[in-house]
């Protein structure tokens, strides 16, 4: 006897079909560094804004990512992003020229099986005005949302359209921000970070370190007679050897880890997670990379002070400085070209 047929299958949500330049699209909104970071208040502000003037009981600023759309702001939805596959919005950047308005969900058969309609959030009327970038791309919307069917007016489909760009334009006012803020924490000659980036750097491992018990490694590496470069061969060699060891210290240790300027021929390493054993053997590595390397006038050695230790309470960072300061002087007055542990203040 044959077997029963199978129910047809449930029917669901009819996913949008990927942008033409949607490899280039993710690579603009990636670039923003925008995705899974904190509230702002300027992006807050704008979804309020779309909210009051669409008179939208829901708001977002939506960013549609790979593989989900996540919310850099929201008004009225307790969601930080959903998966892609039942975005309203990654069909609304497939026309960056045009805002979409569906008036009503359950009518609509892209949307209409869509959990975001039939459960919780009960999403019956949408709107969103594409987020276009200066290249002309379509990184996401902002979009407003409603319980009931609906339409807005032309004076909210206007408003809709310029919130758009202004979201667009903190976008860009933010990454000029961060690319001025990174210029000033960057060591013009060498392009490795500076005495105030680390200073910063230091503080926030300083703090993780203490909050998960784990021990915090520091490298101070100091140039041994550079004086005598600058003096025999003239400034523009004494910058050549200093991007030279910038570089070779970069080559030596983790991406994680962080190589800074400290002044002058001096340079710092913060090494997370690296107790004093594994401190000691990234020094000595980076002192036999700087010994071995090849010299355009003559050979050149470096002195390192090595400390670790797990942050406490009551302690902070410019101790940490201050004991493998303490090595490093030691390790000069030793003979130089050597790695010396820290092993106390006497």
């Amino acid at each position: 006897m044959p077997s029963a047929p199978s129910p047809p299958p449930e029917p669901g949500p009819q996913t949008a079909a990927l942008p033409f330049n949607e490899a280039e699209r993710l690579n603009v909104l990636r670039n923003y560094g925008v995705l899974d970071t904190g509230p702002e208040q300027a992006f807050d502000d704008l979804t309020t804004l779309a909210s009051a003037v669409c008179q939208a009981p829901m708001a977002l600023i939506t960013l549609v990512d790979e593989d989900r759309q996540w919310f850099k702001a929201r008004e009225g939805v307790d969601l930080a992003e959903t998966p892609r596959e039942i975005s309203f919005c990654a069909h609304t950047i497939l026309q960056p020229d045009r805002l979409m308005e569906v008036a009503d969900t359950r009518q609509d058969p892209r949307f209409a099986h869509n959990p975001l309609v039939t459960g919780d959030t009960a999403i019956r009327f949408y709107a969103g005005a594409p987020l276009v970038t200066p290249q002309g791309v379509a990184i996401g919307t902002v979009c407003v949302l409603d319980h009931r069917p609906r339409s807005l007016t032309g004076t909210e489909r206007r408003a809709l359209h310029s919130l758009a760009r202004q979201v667009v334009a903190q976008l860009e006012l933010r990454q000029a921000v961060a690319g001025l803020e990174l210029q000033g924490m960057t060591d013009s000659l060498t392009s490795v970070w500076n005495r105030r980036a680390f200073d910063r750097r230091l503080r926030e491992e300083w703090q993780r370190h203490r909050q998960d018990g784990r021990p915090l490694g520091l490298l101070m590496v100091d140039l041994d007679f550079f004086k005598r470069i600058n003096d025999d061969f003239g400034h523009p060699a004494g910058d050549a050897v200093l991007v030279q060891v910038a570089g070779l210290l970069q080559a030596s240790v983790r991406r994680s880890d962080l190589v800074a300027r400290f002044g002058g021929e001096e340079f710092a390493v913060v090494l997370p997670d690296a107790d004093i054993a594994a401190a000691r053997a990234v020094a000595e590595k980076v002192r036999c990379a700087i010994e071995q390397a090849a010299w355009p006038n003559r050979p050149l050695t470096a002195s390192i002070g090595v400390a670790s230790v797990v942050p406490a309470a009551g302690s902070d960072g410019p101790a940490l400085v201050a004991a493998a300061d303490k090595a490093l002087y030691r390790a000069k007055q030793a003979g130089r070209n050597r790695v010396q542990v820290f092993e106390g203040w006497d």
